[in-house]
């Protein structure tokens, strides 16, 4: 990809605490993100629980970096990332009533490792057919880069789909251990969160990255991920941050 601007933030708004299916407290990432200086913005995204994310948000004014809070959507058909979100958005929503209610909150609707097929593999069959339909979902922007994809090939598959739409497009992390964070990142013009919303609306970000390591797999069992999204459920209904 060959760009005209200088694409010098870096921004990583695709990450997990232990609020949801993630192992770090929000503080530890936070901290984290603090001594390893290699972030502008972040968000944590947590699945379908906000806690976390308002917790760090809270906490902007102690860090160099920026926070945008924001959650991970389970949507029917995907996952749809809302940024600068602070309310609840129900789940099991279509795609094109998830984004509306992020929208609804002035918020950013990005659609999730659409080329995972362990997760929704009969939607990339659907995107690769009638790619357009992302353009009908009315997405501020696309994740084709995802550091922790599971299945061989997703982030390929994620570029071919994207491939001739006029749709932002991010890289993350999807981080769920310390380590793996910002191994997936978005670059833009600029540092801060208002900068990256300015570079998303003018579509000037481009997605980069590694692989988790090993490691970082190894710490997510594939018993502990289930046993973790079953408490995030529970936890849903609740207005409390969680301890950190």
């Amino acid at each position: 990809m060959t760009v005209s601007f200088e694409l010098n933030g870096r921004a990583d708004i695709h990450m997990h605490t232990n609020a949801s299916d993630g192992l770090p407290t929000a503080k530890q990432v936070l901290d984290h993100v603090a001594k390893r200086g290699h972030l502008d913005v972040i968000a944590i995204t947590d699945h379908d629980v906000l806690g976390a994310s308002l917790w760090a948000y809270e906490q902007r004014s102690k860090y160099a970096f920026d926070i945008i809070p924001g959650v991970e959507v389970t949507a029917r058909g995907g996952h749809v990332l809302g940024l600068w979100v602070t309310k609840a958005i129900p789940v099991n929503l279509s795609i094109i009533e998830t984004v509306a209610a992020i929208h609804e909150q002035n918020g950013v609707a990005i659609l999730a490792h659409p080329g995972e097929l362990l997760m929704n593999g009969d939607q990339v069959l659907r995107y690769l057919r009638n790619p357009a339909v992302l353009l009908d979902w009315n997405l501020d922007a696309v994740e084709v880069f995802n550091a922790g994809a599971m299945t061989p090939g997703n982030n390929v598959l994620a570029r071919r789909i994207m491939r001739g739409l006029d749709i932002p497009l991010v890289g993350n992390s999807d981080a769920h251990t310390l380590s793996a964070i910002g191994r997936g990142l978005t670059r833009f013009k600029g540092h801060s969160s208002v900068d990256f919303r300015s570079a998303l609306t003018q579509h000037q970000t481009a997605a980069e990255g590694t692989r988790w390591q090993l490691t970082d797999y190894l710490k997510l069992s594939v018993k502990s991920i289930p046993i973790k999204r079953n408490k995030s459920t529970d936890l849903s209904s609740l207005s409390t941050y969680p301890t950190v």
